[in-house]
């Protein structure tokens, strides 16, 4: 197939301009500066110790973050170093707001990664798509439940590891659906790749993509072994050199820099407020996950059963895991984050069940159920997260209120459209917005123009699949590439 028929990649860079558009340029937590600070102290000064430290109601001397939540900022640092990182106040114990507005390298070198991060997580979504369906339809649905009508939209402006790693997920479920049915040795190198990824960024959801890469290579293991040894070496590679991560920063390797621990949230109280609360809820934040049930019937017909386990199957295990998890009870977030590392794997499955729907349900279900997830999007990329949603919203008791639904309650934090000053979390929080404070409105321009190339390219990918459909009617399905 030649590379006009390539929605899957007209679509991606169209949500990579769109996420472009939407930055907000500025972190939203102290997981978010703590990673930028570490590639900061391992580029500029060659160690893991922070210079300076910086005080967040205690003294932080080095990242607790997986490092390479940090890698992914440091080609930005190198290339525009030159801009100076805001420098915090380590000596007294107050809380430096500076840190979370106040950095001008942090908005050129390291937000736009995060654009970058999840567009790529969308075309790999697309392309998985198209190895298990050959339906461009089914592609396009896929791209727009992920990069769209999920949480990947808000991911895509930081500042938590979790969009990156659902970046090794599709990656590596990509990798290893293409070496399975046949392709060259090359896709073992980026599923290993994805995996060591994964691990690095964080150790539990990254050594979660270790079985189901084993799963989907175990058809023909016995003439080609060396598949599914490969794996479980980099992986092995990976943890070991976590352990001795910790050793450098902490003093011990089984020392993750947490505390302790635990996973003790009684599933009957973590489950329904993580699926079903207007404050937490997963179906409330990607209503597409329902689609997920007819992809998996319908590649469960087809033959492709282990593709099925996995796909359904990890974010599964993902979800209970989480729900039980002691962390996320608590926490200034949008919506269940701990959940984003499947979002990828559920927006696969949705967009073949979208094709599958029979009847009227297909004229409007997958429509209805996209908008649904845009709906929930809104408030999340216009409000800024501490502007008062993320402290009111803190706590079990209100997250069943309707009002915890972004869409309703999230606009009360919302005063001004431009920015009276530099850490103003009243005002739109999109970094074109906040800019025109010293601008005079001149950067909605480049905002404007970042929309249009989003539109004009998600209109090329939708007119290009409908060829595909076309001519695929005609001389049958073409072969993937």
């Amino acid at each position: 197939m030649g590379a006009g028929h390539r929605p899957e990649l007209t679509a991606s860079l169209g949500l990579l301009f769109l996420y472009l558009a939407l930055m907000n340029g500025h972190f939203i937590s102290v997981d978010g500066v703590v990673m930028w600070r570490q590639a900061l102290s391992l580029v500029q000064h060659q160690t893991f110790r922070f210079e300076p430290t910086i005080w967040w109601g205690s003294y932080i001397y080095t990242s607790s973050r997986g490092v390479a939540a940090s890698l992914q900022y440091m080609p930005g640092v190198l290339v525009f170093g030159w801009l100076r990182p805001y420098e915090p106040t380590s000596l007294t114990a107050t809380y430096d707001y500076g840190l979370f507005y106040g950095d001008r390298l942090y908005r050129v070198a390291g937000a736009p990664a995060w654009a970058l991060i999840t567009a790529t997580t969308a075309l790999f979504v697309g392309l998985t798509v198209r190895a298990l369906s050959r339906d461009h339809r089914a592609v396009l649905w896929a791209i727009a439940f992920y990069g769209l009508g999920s949480p990947a939209l808000l991911g895509a402006r930081g500042d938590f590891p979790q969009p990156l790693v659902a970046m090794c997920w599709a990656v590596g479920l990509f990798a290893s659906v293409r070496l399975r049915d046949g392709g060259s040795n090359r896709w073992q190198w980026l599923c290993a790749a994805a995996i060591a990824y994964g691990v690095l960024t964080r150790p539990l959801e990254g050594s979660m993509l270790l079985p189901a890469v084993l799963l989907l290579l175990l058809p023909g293991w016995r003439s080609s072994p060396w598949r599914l040894v490969g794996p479980v070496a980099v992986w092995a590679a990976a943890v070991g050199l976590t352990l001795l991560i910790n050793w450098a920063r902490f003093g011990a390797p089984l020392d993750f820099g947490y505390g302790s621990l635990a996973w003790n949230i009684p599933i009957w109280v973590g489950f329904p407020y993580a699926l079903l609360s207007p404050g937490r809820g997963a179906l409330w934040q990607f209503p597409a996950m329902l689609l997920s049930v007819f992809g998996a019937i319908q590649l469960w017909r087809t033959g492709r059963r282990l593709d099925v386990i996995v796909l359904a199957g990890l974010p599964a295990v993902l979800f209970i895991e989480s729900c039980v998890f002691f962390a996320w009870i608590e926490g200034w977030d949008w919506g269940f984050r701990l959940f984003q590392p499947a979002l990828p794997f559920m927006a696969m499955l949705a967009g073949i069940g979208a094709v599958k729907l029979k009847g009227r349900l297909a004229g409007w279900l997958p429509g209805v159920l996209l908008a649904g997830g845009l709906v929930w999007n809104v408030p999340a990329v216009i409000t800024d997260l501490l502007g008062g949603y993320a402290a009111t919203y803190d706590n079990l008791a209100s997250w069943s209120n309707l009002d915890a639904y972004p869409p309703i309650g999230a606009w009360q934090f919302l005063h001004h459209l431009r920015a009276l000053s530099l850490d103003d979390s009243a005002a739109v929080d999109i970094i074109w917005f906040r800019a025109a404070r010293t601008t005079h409105w001149l950067t909605l321009a480049p905002f404007t123009l970042l929309l249009a190339v989003s539109a004009a390219l998600w209109y090329r990918a939708v007119k290009v699949a409908r060829m595909a459909v076309r001519d695929e009617a005609i001389t049958g399905p073409s072969r993937l590439t």
